[in-house]
């Protein structure tokens, strides 16, 4: 058989560009719509590789002539050999790096087909300390609020429920006395100050290259640093002692106990928080079943707690969304697919005390919240992505997620280790129906960044009494009418290291409540009325250092407006940063028949971040990090007292309150020591 042959080394050379511009569109999205080879389908869909046999006919070419013809071919830069020079080698090695990074729990950010060690070890250490000054703003108890979010913040020592500071045994002030006198009580304080501490271990273990164990354990979970002196503890029947074995009184305490739930503390020293598995095809997809992350889009509705605050690091960060769920995730095109089988709430579980050997069960099918979720979603993986940017093109992300959610009888307020009589009489009529949906896109283009998320709660409950049946539940179902948007932007110039950002967002509220934290009944409603629109934003969705975050707890039936602007004074390719941030948030209620005093204005306040990590690694918060946050708040008229024909709540309040709201202040510092390089056996 005879062939034409040319010159094979621009033949080759050719082939390779070719090749190389036909990956970086197919990558990019840009090719035809029906792969026609099997390179052209994504990566978790090709079959396994297999070592082919060699023709006679064709020999393959030498490695050194390939190696000569790609040398000859493009422009050689020696002082492209120095990595320390070369921000591409510096990036290659942050990649292999992120090999051994903890799994996100956005099933479209996982890595499917990584080949990764026997066992990996992620997590990070932390100390907070926090200064916190008048966050209750001066204000009284106000008995009309249940669940006042400005009374938290009084201090135990002023006596927020007798209206006035204690009068300790002795007394507070002058000399000593048996008998103290009134005059004597204690100033009290309006400033709050503690540090705690955190250790997260996200341990992984590979059995193959597809198959893996992910696990979260938490240890001394925000435990507040000296709560656990050994002279705090309680005897066998729970009364604590007024002394401890070989302390004679709690001045002369010689040592830190472990904390032990209901000995020392209310909490456990440990905390296993996820436990799932995974399993990858690379023909049906991945398979994830266990108790994980619930994370979508920015975090606003469902938030796995990786970091959605001013500094996006995980190690301000405190609460998290967890799911038990069986669920299928595939990839096609680009584009993922996914539906889950979730068990949101199974009811009243048997849980037998007696005998050590049974299990627990689920012990009525009929109190279960049954609940199922379905999305769609295109993310680019980071090297197409970070090609494109590099080109110049826009690369758009984003999909829809919905959960559907249905509950006919409730027991939540079954006692745990309740009678067979006790757990008969908790059952109540529920009858929801709830579906949310909810929206992400993302848009980015060179140095910026465009992101939104939309969500809303809709649906029906026929009552919403925890226990009982009212007669206001037969007059037909509560409807539920929630929604909310957040926004968010980010622009980087001078060698990316200014950065102005710009944040927006709002929640719905219900003017047919009062209250605006997540700490007060936003549900129940006046006679009459059966629609539920307040949407609270997640918990760890943080905007601020104080009104949301600390005071209200999370953004509910209020929009606001939140421009930033951040320099890094020092910026390595690999990730040594020294920088300062700087935040102004403006808040405003939905309806001002929400607020506390019928005016919709809430809330100015102004954030200054400093922080600093050494050079460890690609994440932000690789190796050694320390920050220092300070926060001012201006509050405004919706948080005052409410004032009736001149007359306001002030007048019955209990105690002291101050007439004009005083500004709080806040400044925290945080250590941490982030590790995600593997400690890796076998």
């Amino acid at each position: 058989m005879a062939s034409a042959q040319g010159d094979p080394t621009t033949t080759s050379g050719a082939a390779r560009v070719a090749e190389t511009e036909e990956q970086e569109d197919i990558a990019d999205g840009e090719a035809s719509q029906e792969p026609s080879r099997e390179e052209d389908l994504p990566p978790q869909l090709r079959a396994p590789p297999m070592q082919g046999l060699q023709l006679p006919s064709a020999p393959p070419p030498k490695a050194e002539d390939d190696f000569d013809a790609e040398f000859d071919s493009e422009e050689f830069d020696e002082s492209a050999l120095d990595a320390d020079d070369d921000p591409d080698m510096a990036k290659d090695d942050a990649a292999l790096l992120s090999q051994a990074e903890p799994p996100a729990a956005d099933p479209t950010l996982a890595t499917w087909t990584n080949p990764r060690p026997v066992f990996s070890l992620n997590g990070y250490f932390r100390v907070r300390g926090e200064y916190m000054d008048n966050f209750a703003l001066g204000r009284a108890p106000i008995s009309r609020l249940t669940g006042d979010p400005f009374a938290r913040w009084i201090q135990i020592d002023n006596g927020p429920e007798a209206g006035q500071p204690v009068l300790p045994a002795g007394g507070c002030s002058g000399e000593p006395s048996s008998i103290p006198d009134p005059d004597q009580r204690c100033g009290g304080s309006a400033t709050t100050r503690f540090a705690n501490m955190r250790l997260r271990l996200q341990p992984t273990l590979s059995l193959s290259d597809n198959i893996r164990v992910h696990i979260m354990i938490d240890a001394f979970d925000n435990l507040v640093l000296g709560s656990t002196p050994e002279v705090k503890s309680v005897n066998q029947f729970g009364q604590v002692t007024g002394r401890a074995p070989g302390v004679p009184v709690d001045s002369l305490t010689r040592t830190s106990a472990p904390p032990e739930s209901f000995r020392n503390t209310v909490g456990d020293a440990l905390l296993v928080r996820r436990v799932w598995g995974e399993v990858t095809n690379s023909t049906i997809g991945q398979v994830r079943f266990g108790r994980m992350g619930h994370q979508w889009g920015l975090g606003m509705l469902w938030n796995a707690g990786e970091g959605t605050n001013i500094l996006e690091t995980a190690l301000d960060s405190d609460f998290q969304s967890e799911v038990d769920r069986i669920q299928l995730i595939g990839k096609f095109k680009g584009i993922f697919f996914g539906v889950s089988w979730d068990f949101a709430n199974k009811g009243y579980i048997a849980d037998p005390v007696s005998d050590i050997q049974a299990i627990a069960r689920d012990a009525s099918n009929l109190d279960d919240t049954r609940q199922w979720s379905f999305l769609v979603a295109r993310r680019l993986d980071p090297l197409s992505q970070e090609k494109r940017l590099r080109r110049g093109k826009w690369v758009f992300n984003g999909g829809g997620y919905f959960i559907y959610r249905t509950q006919f009888l409730s027991t939540s307020t079954a006692p745990l280790l309740g009678t067979a009589a006790d757990i008969e009489a908790s059952f109540v009529r529920r009858d929801a129906k709830v579906y949310m949906p909810d929206g992400w896109f993302q848009a980015l283009w060179k140095d910026l960044r465009l992101e939104l998320e939309l969500a809303g709660i809709f649906g029906q409950i026929q009552n919403i009494q925890p226990d009982g049946f009212p007669p206001t539940a037969e007059d037909g179902k509560y409807k539920l009418r929630q929604w909310a948007f957040a926004f968010e932007s980010e622009y980087r110039a001078v060698g990316k290291k200014l950065g102005v950002f710009l944040k927006g967002g709002a929640a719905s509220g219900d003017p047919d409540v009062v209250g605006l934290s997540q700490y007060e009944d936003l549900a129940t409603q006046p006679v009459g009325q059966k629609t539920i629109s307040t949407f609270s934003f997640h918990p760890d969705y943080r905007i601020d250092l104080i009104l949301f975050k600390q005071i209200l707890g999370a953004v509910s039936g209020a929009y606001y407006l939140a421009p930033a602007i951040s320099y890094d004074i020092i910026r390595s390719d690999f990730g040594r940063v020294f920088a300062a941030r700087l935040d102004f948030i403006y808040s405003r209620a939905m309806y001002e028949q929400q607020t506390y005093s019928s005016n919709p204005n809430l809330g100015a306040e102004i954030d200054l971040s400093v922080y600093y990590r050494t050079e460890n690694g690609p994440q932000f918060t690789d190796g050694f990090f320390v920050a220092g946050q300070f926060g001012v708040l201006f509050p405004l008229n919706g948080l005052r007292y409410l004032e009736v024909d001149g007359v306001t709540e002030l007048d019955d309040a209990p105690g002291h309150g101050h007439p004009v709201l005083r500004s709080s202040f806040e400044q925290g510092f945080g250590l941490g020591c982030d590790a995600p390089p593997p400690a890796a056996f076998g």
